[in-house]
C-alpha cells in the first residue's frame, strides 16, 4: 500500500509540473488519457497486484545467492537499484524487440499524449512481468534478509518515482547546463520523449528506467536535442483507446492491412 501512495503522490506531483511547464501545450491537466490510464492502474493494483503477485511474492523467499557480505545500508542498496534497473534495462528491450511481447507492450506506446500517468497505462501481461523482475531479484536470486529494513522498498521507490518524472510532460531544455550533468546518469522526460516518438521504427530506443548508462552502453540512445513532434505508434498498429480495448488488444483500424498499404503509399509519394 506504501508503494501505491507515493507512486500517487509522485504522479500528481509531475502531473501539475508538466501543467506548469509544459513540453506540449494545449492538453488540460484532466483529459480522457488520465481518466484512462488511472483506471487501467487501479484495476491491475486491485485485480493483480493485491492477490497474485502479493501470494507470489510471499512464497518466493529463496535466496540462491549469499549477500551477508554487504553489510553497509549504502552499499545494498546501491546494488539493489543498479541490479534491478539493469534488468529493467533488459526487459524493456525484449518488449521492443520480440513481436509476441511488443504485442502487449504496445498498449502503453499507443498513448498519443504522454504524462506522469503514462507509466500505468499497460497491458495486464507486461504488468506481471515487470512485478515478478523484483521477486526474482530480491526473493529468488538474492538473499536478501541480512539487508537493513529500508533499502528494498527505497528502491523499489526510486523506480516508481522515475516512473511518473520521465513520462511528464514537462519541459526540459537538453542544452541547459544542469540538464547536461544529469543527464550523464538519470533519465528525464527529454530522454524518455524519443522512446516514445511515433518514428519508433527509425528510432528505437532509450529503454532505461531510472538510468541512461544501459543505452549508452549497448548502443539503444537515441535521443535528439529537441523533443519529438508526434507521440505513439503507427496508425496501423494502435489499439482502440479504451479500457477494453487495451485489455482485449483492439486494433483502432480494423483493416490492418489496408492501413500499412496507405501508410506505405503515403511515405513513397
Amino acid at each position: 500500500m506504501t508503494g501505491a501512495l507515493l507512486q500517487g503522490g509522485a504522479m500528481g506531483l509531475f502531473l501539475v509540473l508538466g501543467a506548469l511547464f509544459p513540453r506540449v501545450k494545449g492538453v488540460g491537466l484532466i483529459n480522457k488519457d488520465l481518466v484512462l490510464n488511472l483506471v487501467n492502474g487501479a484495476l491491475l493494483f486491485v485485480l493483480v497486484r493485491l492477490t497474485v503477485v502479493s501470494w507470489v511474492a510471499a512464497r518466493s523467499e529463496v535466496g540462491l545467492v549469499d549477500m551477508t557480505w554487504l553489510s553497509q545500508g549504502w552499499a545494498q542498496f546501491l546494488v539493489s537499484l543498479v541490479l534491478l534497473d539493469f534488468a529493467r534495462y533488459w526487459l524493456h528491450y525484449a518488449h521492443h524487440r520480440v513481436p509476441f511481447l511488443w504485442r502487449f507492450h504496445r498498449v502503453h506506446h499507443c498513448a498519443e499524449f504522454i504524462d506522469a500517468s503514462t507509466g500505468i497505462r499497460m497491458h495486464v501481461v507486461d504488468f506481471v512481468q515487470l512485478a515478478a523482475l523484483p521477486i526474482l531479484l530480491f526473493g529468488v536470486f538474492m538473499d536478501v534478509t541480512s539487508f537493513e529494513a529500508w533499502v528494498i522498498p527505497v528502491t523499489m521507490g526510486v523506480g516508481v518515482v522515475f516512473d511518473a518524472f520521465e513520462h511528464s510532460n514537462m519541459r526540459m531544455d537538453s542544452r541547459h547546463p544542469v540538464f547536461r550533468v544529469w543527464d550523464k546518469l538519470l533519465n528525464s522526460p527529454h530522454f524518455h520523449s524519443w522512446h516514445h516518438t511515433r518514428e519508433g521504427k527509425k528510432y528505437d530506443g532509450n529503454y532505461g528506467n531510472t538510468f541512461v548508462i544501459w543505452d549508452r552502453m549497448f548502443g539503444t540512445e537515441v535521443t535528439r536535442p529537441d523533443p519529438p513532434e508526434e507521440y505513439g505508434i503507427v496508425e496501423w498498429d494502435t489499439l482502440e483507446n479504451s479500457i477494453l480495448g487495451f485489455w482485449l488488444l483492439r486494433p483502432r483500424n480494423r483493416n490492418p492491412e489496408a492501413g500499412k498499404a496507405q501508410a506505405a503509399a503515403k511515405a513513397t509519394s
